[in-house]
């Protein structure tokens, strides 16, 4: 089953808060609900491994491929993001930041005050 409404996949946005902000308006929770609910192990997702991502590819709806290019890839040395190696060091995937235009164009949460 497909997540309904599907929000658009901005090439800009990692994967992470994409999925931290699908979340937000389908369970009024983080990313940890979501993941839950669809089976994910919240450690591969994060790590980009491609058989978690693929699951939340179809959760959305979008391609594989689309949902790997904005995934951050994370291996024992490094990471891959956008095709670019990064050192362990140069990128935190721990940081939650939203673009408030992307928050705000999600319009409101479902469910909660409606």
């Amino acid at each position: 089953m497909t997540l309904s409404p599907k929000f658009p996949l901005d090439p800009e946005e990692t994967l992470l808060s994409y999925t931290d902000r699908l979340s937000l308006m389908h369970t009024g929770r983080g990313m940890d609900r979501l993941l839950a609910d669809r089976g994910i192990l919240k450690e591969h997702f994060i790590a980009g491994r491609p058989e978690a991502v693929a699951t939340l590819a179809k959760a959305t709806g979008f391609t594989v491929g689309d949902v790997q290019r904005v995934a951050i890839r994370v291996f024992q040395r490094g990471f891959i993001f956008r095709g670019e190696d990064f050192s362990r060091m140069s990128l935190s995937a721990r940081a939650s930041r939203y673009c408030p235009v992307c928050f705000e164009d999600d319009g409101p949460k479902k469910g909660h005050d409606q």
